[in-house]
C-alpha cells in the first residue's frame, strides 16, 4: 500500500509494508532532487538517501530490465 501527497514544493510518496515487518519508506520528490528515507528505531533517526530525479528514473526502469547497461532520458 502507498500514499501520494502533492505539496506546494514536492510530492511525497509513502510505501507501507503490508506485513508490518519493515518501517515505512518515504520518497520526497522536489525540484530535480529526491530524498528516500526510512526511520531506524534502533538509532532513533531517519536513514537518508539523496539522489537526482534521473537516478530515481534509472532505478524505476531497472526494475523491469534484463541484465545489462542502459541509459534513460527524462522528458
Amino acid at each position: 500500500m502507498f500514499t501520494v501527497e502533492h505539496e506546494s514544493d514536492a510530492t511525497v510518496i509513502v510505501s507501507l509494508d503490508e506485513k508490518d515487518k519493515f518501517e515505512d519508506v518515504e520518497v520526497i520528490v522536489g525540484a530535480g532532487s529526491v530524498y528516500i528515507r526510512q526511520f531506524d528505531k534502533d538509532m532513533d533517526q531517519y536513514e537518508m538517501i539523496y539522489c537526482s530525479f534521473q537516478q530515481l528514473v534509472d532505478i524505476m526502469a531497472a526494475l523491469n530490465s534484463k541484465e545489462g547497461m542502459y541509459f534513460t532520458r527524462v522528458k
